[in-house]
């Protein structure tokens, strides 16, 4: 069987959670999003269908490579998990608070969907969160965490 990666099992429950999936670096997240525009009905959506709010995935640049004494590799990159939902235009400071609380849920969902999924260590404890507001060229919020996102149970190596 084919090992998968953090990414790969990431972007799995993202999907199982009905949330558009992106994993980008943030100059191509930015393009990405500017695909996305308001519809007569109101809806923001691309012209292929992807809807908000969606999970971005920023590619990581750093972690670190865990290696048990029981010959087990377990990855963990410095990963940053961006929730992503539309703005009204013209937005007040209490519809941008209602979004950016939504967002959290979704966040705190997703937290226990992968902590449920087996894939991964447990995410106890605090995990840092950022709010956005109009960030990247789309009017959007960005809910971001930082969890500590270790693989279970991590690929088998000989010594």
């Amino acid at each position: 069987m084919e090992h998968s990666t953090i990414e790969q099992r990431i972007a799995q429950i993202a999907r199982e959670a009905g949330l558009t999936y992106m994993c980008e670096t943030w100059p191509r997240a930015n393009l990405r999003f500017d695909k996305f525009h308001r519809q007569q009905d109101g809806t923001v959506k691309t012209d292929d269908g992807e809807t908000l709010p969606a999970l971005l995935y920023v590619q990581p640049i750093s972690g670190g490579l865990n290696f048990t004494p029981t010959g087990y590799l377990k990855d963990s990159p410095q990963t940053l998990l961006a929730f992503a939902d539309e703005m009204p235009l013209d937005f007040t400071g209490e519809q941008a608070q209602t979004i950016a609380e939504r967002l959290k849920g979704i966040a705190a969902d997703f937290v226990e969907r992968m902590n449920r999924s087996g894939y991964f260590e447990q995410i106890e404890g605090r995990v840092p969160y950022q709010i956005s507001f109009d960030r990247l060229d789309a009017n959007l919020c960005i809910f971001t965490i930082t969890p500590e996102v270790v693989e279970t149970p991590g690929t088998c190596i000989d010594y």
